[in-house]
Parts: structure tokens; sequence; C-alpha cells
């Protein structure tokens, strides 16, 4: 079973409640600026389940964003860039992914961030001597701009050594699903955005995405919803998976009274 959650809490929702049935939350609260002792304990002290946690504007973004409270700052920040306000930024989002035991390092690209020779040695340095799975300590998830064609981010992460986050169910006109199978990657890192529907995600496209992840068996694999019914598709996805589990066990233990019988 794959790990299954949402991109940050939806709205009026416990954490309590949230890991009761999603075993994954994408969580972006540091993104902005750093937060108080008491924020981090109260997150420290919730259900022991697996964070994957955005990393603070500074290292990714040259504009701040507009909130009570944002990280030091200077021109020289952000577009994975190695900065003196980044440093800092990097050492307080270390210890918050230790403190949390934090299942991976969610990077977004800035918007606009194309896939040129210049980004990507920026990024090959930034991946390379800054911000490290080492110096880390877990493992790196980076969400490409929307410029990247999903197979060239896909082949560059795996360079990099990173997991690149993408949506499978987002393809140019005339793509076939099946491009998304048989990649040559260590992990997966779904982010399902909804393709702009307004409701829930219909259950054939669900399935098609059941489908693609049963075909990587031996690949950690991590579904994250942005969807706009992001608490409902998630929940709705791993009922499935759920269902699909329990119908192939119980085909295998038909399957194994046969040959008792026979």
């Amino acid at each position: 079973m794959p790990s299954i959650g949402t991109v940050d809490l939806p709205d009026r929702l416990e954490r309590e409640r949230y890991f009761r049935e999603l075993d994954y939350l994408e969580l972006s609260m540091l993104y902005a600026g750093p937060l108080k002792p008491g924020v981090i304990a109260k997150w420290k002290a919730a259900p022991p389940k697996s964070i994957g946690l955005v990393a603070p504007w500074v290292l990714t973004d040259r504009v701040a964003p507009k909130a009570p409270r944002v990280w030091d700052h200077d021109a020289t920040v952000g577009a994975f860039r190695d900065s003196a306000p980044g440093r800092a930024a990097l050492a307080a989002y270390k210890s918050v992914l230790t403190d949390l035991d934090c299942a991976c390092a969610v990077f977004r690209s800035p918007s606009v961030f194309a896939a040129s020779a210049a980004n990507r040695d920026l990024m090959t340095k930034f991946f390379g001597e800054v911000a490290t799975a080492e110096t880390l300590g877990v493992p790196i998830v980076w969400i490409p701009d929307g410029l990247w064609d999903p197979m060239t981010a896909i082949t560059f992460a795996r360079e990099l050594g990173v997991t690149c986050a993408f949506d499978p169910m987002v393809r140019e006109p005339g793509q076939s699903p099946e491009m998304f199978y048989d990649l040559d990657v260590e992990s997966l890192y779904f982010r399902i955005s909804g393709l702009g529907r307004a409701g829930a995600i219909r259950s054939e496209r669900q399935e098609d995405l059941a489908m693609l992840i049963e075909s990587y068996e031996s690949v950690p694999v991590t579904v994250a919803f942005d969807s706009p019914q992001r608490w409902q598709d998630a929940r709705n996805f791993r009922k499935l998976l759920a269902a699909s589990s329990s119908s192939s066990s119980s085909v295998e233990v038909e399957e194994e009274e046969d040959d008792a019988e026979g």
C-alpha cells in the first residue's frame, strides 16, 4: 500500500482525525517563515505518521509570500541559489525535519522556472552541495514547474539523486497513460491536481492511477492529492486500493485451496 495523503490539511480538519484516515501529509507550514517552538511541539506530539515538509521559500523562490512573518531575505535568495539567508533557513528547516521525523524534504520550483542549462546548473550545485539528502537526513522530493516536460524532469531528477513529483493524470493530447509505466526510478511521488475539476476525481481516473501503482510493486510510492476535493479524493483512493488488495488476497486463498484439493 502506498503512502496516501493531501497537500496541506483540508480546512477545518483536525490533525488527529486526518491521521486516523490517511498516513501522509505534504505540509507547507515552514514555507513562509519560521514558527514558534510551541507550534513545532504540537506537531511533534501528533500521531506518528509520514510528513513531507516543504522547504522555506528563500531556498526556492525569489519573491516573498504574503505572510505575517517571513524568512530573512535579500536579493540573493531563491531559485536554488546558495545564499546566506538561505543557509540560515536551511539550518532551521533541517532541525524541524529531524524533530518531526519527516519522511522527506519537499522543494517546490518557483513559477516560470524553465529547464534551461543555467537552471539545471543551479539545481545540480544546490542538491549536490547545499541541500543534500545527507545534510537533511531524509530523501528529497522536487516539484518541477509546469514548464518542464514530465519525462525530462524525471530523468533530470534521477541525475540529481532526488525524486521528481508529477501528476500522471496530466498528459499532452495524444500521449498514452502507458508513458509513465516502467520508469527507471527508485521511488515515486504522485502529486494529483485533479485536472481543474471542481468536484471529486472520477472513479475511472482513480482506477487508472491504481493500475499504474500496482505496476510498481517493488518501488515506494507516495500519493499526495492537491485537487479541489483532496480530502474526499484521498480517502476514496485509499478505499479503492484497500478493496483491490482484499480482492487479490481472496483470489490467492482460493487458488491455494484449489492446489491443495488437486
